[in-house]
């Protein structure tokens, strides 16, 4: 055998699988059409079943989806309620609590700038009757140092040891002062009330 015969006989091999092939090919399909073609039928049957069962069952299902509605309606309206009564609660709480955060402000501004300042003009300011007393000590001063001028007396008034006094006389037997740099002048302690 030659190399030609061998590619034909190899060449007829190859078209008797493949014609075995296609005619498996074609009896599958056959068979796949007669599937179809019945299934056609049971679809066909169904479909024109299907407008009698919707015409029936329309209206039933349009009653209960509008009473699953209406009870979903109810219920949502129901927790809305209760939800805006418990946000005016919050904000009623919370405007009574800015209320009383706002008078509680307005106290403290008052205790704390208001009462310090009355306490202050009242305790710093002196009444009409010191005022009366410190001008009668004072005329009673002018009046002393009136007299100590007309009878020739002059006064001097330093710091000793932390105290007012006033240069003196030195007079036997009495304990002055003595100014420091120069040991000469002599000063006595001023009398205070």
């Amino acid at each position: 055998m030659n190399e030609n015969d061998q590619s034909l006989r190899a060449m007829a091999v190859a078209a008797k699988g493949i014609m075995g092939a296609a005619e498996n090919d074609r009896k599958a399909a056959e068979q796949a059409i007669t599937r179809l073609a019945d299934l056609e039928r049971r679809v066909e049957q169904s479909l024109q079943q299907v407008p009698t069962a919707l015409r029936a069952s329309t209206a039933q299902i349009a009653e209960s989806v509008a009473s699953q509605a209406a009870k979903l309606l109810v219920s949502k309206f129901g927790e809305a309620d209760v939800a805006a009564l418990n946000a005016a609660r919050k904000y009623q709480a919370a405007s009574d609590s800015l209320r009383r955060r706002f008078w509680l402000t307005i106290v403290a501004i008052h205790l704390g700038v208001v009462l310090p300042l009355a306490l202050l003009f009242f305790l710093a300011v002196p009444s009409t009757d010191e005022i009366a007393k410190r001008k009668q000590e004072i005329a009673t001063l002018e009046h002393n140092i009136a007299e100590l001028k007309r009878l020739g007396g002059g006064v001097e008034i330093e710091q000793c040891d932390g105290s007012p006094c006033v240069r003196t006389r030195e007079i036997p037997g009495e304990k002055p002062y003595h100014d420091k740099a120069t040991e000469k002048k002599t000063y006595r302690l001023v009398w205070m009330k």
